[in-house]
């Protein structure tokens, strides 16, 4: 008999649950339908519907959520109401696929991871870098041991999306929606990355920048406080004994935006060789590895190999997508995967917690200028 289709609502119809969660989830109609929205905006949400064939429509997230004839939720909100709706989802005994951060401060995030642990239901954060061929790669090469004992860590994200200072404020300048700006909006992902890598941070020291501190509240109009941070740049310790850095900022010129992708990059450096993975080269890694490359410092590119090009049961074409977008929509994929019991590999809650715990040491560090040890 022919599995029953997961019954998916979505709350928060904005850029990213347009451009990523509705067609990742389209791309599988054999396993899942889409059968609500939810903003606090009708029209919002009656437009989107419209444009994506959802045939119901709520105004209010709680009662999309208490839907019995809902199976799984997306969550995609701005980030102050990701850790309320998310501990109704688990309440109301829903699979869930949360945007991160999970929730504006460690203790939200962990009381939210506490109440999935104890449901038998999927709980993923959407931490989408995960899903790059290039990152995953990556993986590979690091769970191989092919970088020997790996000493240093270094991970750079630079875009202009706040560089003019006339640009409008958005819910990401605010801190009571963005919880610490950057650090939580995009240093999170960062931090992903480096606990799937290389595993636990156990220590950090940092500082942070706000550029422009007032903004109009639309185009030409007046201008609003605005507290949440443009850049932080940040030292860390590894369990395993690495050492590394992480430098964020979305108020620079030169490396990412306006048209290009945003500037990701990470270095990985061993006493068997190094690697080099940047976002805007999704399909390839550079990499020096072992002596015969080392010790004359030789470096060359290494092309993904074909089994990563795409999450495993995903099915969209990597040769024919937008190699800076389609990485994106195996995220829904594996959480639909996830819930049939057919994938262990994704992000849990657990991870967003983690996550949020480094995000808060790094503010306390950047706050009372000192090391802070996560392991204390």
């Amino acid at each position: 008999m022919a599995q029953a289709k997961i019954r998916v609502g979505l709350v928060g119809p904005g850029r990213i649950a347009g451009m990523v969660h509705l067609p990742s989830l389209k791309l599988c109609p054999e396993r899942c339908d889409v059968v609500a929205v939810a903003s606090r905006t009708e029209e919002k949400a009656r437009v989107f519907a419209a444009q994506w064939g959802i045939p119901r429509v709520y105004t209010d997230w709680r009662a999309l959520v208490a839907d019995p004839d809902i199976d799984a939720v997306v969550l995609c909100p701005p980030s102050g109401l990701t850790a309320n709706m998310a501990k109704a989802a688990v309440a109301a005994g829903k699979h869930v696929l949360c945007e991160k951060p999970l929730g504006l401060t460690y203790a939200d995030a962990r009381e939210v991871d506490a109440a999935a642990a104890a449901s038998s239901r999927i709980h993923m954060v959407a931490f989408t870098f995960r899903y790059v061929p290039a990152l995953r790669y990556l993986k590979r090469l690091v769970t191989e041991g092919h970088f020997g004992e790996i000493r240093h860590w270094r991970m750079s994200y630079f875009t202009d999306f706040m560089l003019d200072p006339a640009a409008p404020v958005v819910w990401r300048n605010q801190r009571a929606q963005a919880g610490s700006g950057i650090l939580a909006d995009m240093g999170s992902h960062g931090i992903d990355f480096a606990r799937y890598l290389l595993g636990d941070i156990v220590a950090v020291s940092g500082a942070s920048r706000l550029y422009v501190r007032q903004r109009p509240r639309v185009a030409g109009g007046a201008l609003v406080p605005v507290d949440a941070d443009d850049a932080c740049a940040f030292a860390v310790e590894f369990a395993g004994g690495a050492i590394g850095t992480f430098d964020f900022n979305r108020a620079v010129a030169g490396r990412g935006g306006t048209g290009r992708a945003n500037y990701q990059c990470i270095e990985i450096h061993g006493t068997g060789g190094a690697a080099v993975y940047e976002l805007i080269h999704p399909f390839e890694l550079q990499i020096s590895l072992g002596a015969a490359m080392t010790r004359t410092q030789q470096w060359a590119r290494a092309e993904v190999p074909l089994d990563l090009r795409k999450f495993a049961g995903s099915p969209r074409n990597p040769r024919v997508d937008d190699p800076l977008l389609g990485y994106k929509l195996d995220q829904g994929v594996a959480f639909l995967l996830a819930i049939a019991g057919e994938t262990q590999e994704y992000p849990t809650f657990h991870d967003g917690a983690e996550a949020q715990r480094v995000v808060d040491a790094v503010e306390t560090a950047v706050c009372e200028r000192r090391w802070v040890d996560l392991r204390a």
